[in-house]
């Protein structure tokens, strides 16, 4: 399903779900305007379609001892299907690299990591990131300040 097949009640609950994925049907089709039955019905499809893909708890890094974000360019030696796909997997079965995505134009890969410390970031960077085969260059930025952080996205 696309989001041209999406009515307006669909997007309803997936804005107020986006919000707070741990509010109770019978809110929830309080706030829609609908009884609970095809309230529970219109989730249960959306999760079947994969539009809703999972729920989650959304943590603050500081307090979990994790406060240092940074992002990663990451440029490849050669931009081959094989490369691309090692390096995929290997990003995926790294806890540390919480976003990781495969670019056009002058790098390969962004990746965002979630670090302790600046020492853990720099262990990371030189016996894991630097120490893959294939890997010509990275560069760092170190996230100072989030002014804004959001996992809505906007259904209008």
């Amino acid at each position: 399903m696309s989001q041209n097949n999406l009515d307006a009640i669909d997007r309803q609950i997936l804005t107020i779900l986006q919000r707070d994925a741990r509010l109770p049907n019978t809110e929830l089709a309080d706030e829609i305007g609908l009884t609970p039955a095809p309230t529970l019905r219109r989730v249960r499809r959306l999760e079947e379609e994969g539009i809703i893909q999972r729920y989650v708890a959304l943590l603050d890094h500081k307090k979990v001892g994790r406060g240092l974000l940074v992002l990663v360019r990451v440029t490849l030696d050669k931009q081959t299907r094989q490369g691309f796909n090692d390096f995929a997997t290997q990003m995926q079965a790294r806890p540390e690299v919480l976003e990781c995505y495969l670019c056009l134009g002058d790098i390969d890969y962004l990746l965002k990591v979630s670090m302790p410390d600046l020492d853990a970031y720099q262990h990371f960077l030189v016996n894991t990131l630097a120490a893959i085969p294939g890997v010509r260059n990275t560069a760092s930025t170190i996230l100072v300040k989030q002014e804004k952080y959001t996992t809505s996205l906007p259904l209008e």
